[in-house]
């Protein structure tokens, strides 16, 4: 006779696993086209100045952190015999970072607006002050992101895109005491997909 049926026990979960904090954005020149910026080495990852000293720029404050999206569109492969797809085919895959920049910088301000702006500037003088002039352009210039998080052993877990391109809508708000005046930031990845990594580090080296 059989027994008595089993209660339901549902797997353990891992409330480590559960992460949470900010990530930090940095950017960086594509040395040529189709070519990303160079990372750090590994045990470096999560450090800094590692990132800055190869000529990666952090963005610094934002208004309400970074906002990952992935966001793919698909289309039903679909035969008269099944009512359920018998395939799905991808057919874009849209990655985007977006964030709110709250440092006023005409860094950022070319940044949030194409990326494209040369920059000149003029050292004080006899009869001129010091000056620096960004000229825009709707030539936008290419950048490599990296997207640094923390993970749940404590090392970082770094986003890697070769490739993105900055072409937001950008408001900023110019008023009296409502909020510090934001510059909204869109990187939307126009490299191969193949081409961008996740890189998680796990344990410190042995040696």
């Amino acid at each position: 006779m059989p027994g008595a049926p089993l209660l339901y026990t549902p797997p353990a979960y891992t409330t480590t696993n559960v992460v949470y904090g900010t990530g930090i954005l940095f950017t960086a020149p594509n040395p040529s086209v189709g070519v990303g910026a160079t990372v750090p080495s590994d045990q470096n990852l999560g450090v800094g100045s590692s990132w800055t000293g190869l000529g990666w720029t952090y963005v610094g404050a934002t208004e309400a952190g970074v906002t990952l999206t992935f966001n793919p569109t698909v289309q039903n492969i679909a035969i008269e015999e099944q009512p359920t797809p018998v395939g799905v085919a991808v057919n874009t895959a849209d990655l985007t970072i977006t964030t709110n920049l709250s440092e006023e910088t005409l860094a950022h301000i070319n940044l949030a607006w194409g990326n494209g702006a040369t920059t000149v500037t003029t050292p004080a003088g006899a009869g001129q002050p010091g000056k620096t002039v960004i000229t825009l352009s709707t030539t936008f210039a290419t950048v490599s992101v990296a997207l640094i998080g923390m993970n749940q052993l404590g090392f970082a877990r770094v986003l890697y895109i070769p490739t993105v391109v900055s072409a937001g809508q950008v408001q900023t708000a110019f008023r009296r005491a409502a909020q510090q005046r934001l510059y909204p930031l869109t990187l939307t990845a126009i490299c191969p997909f193949n081409t961008i990594t996740w890189t998680d580090l796990t344990a410190v080296a042995t040696s």
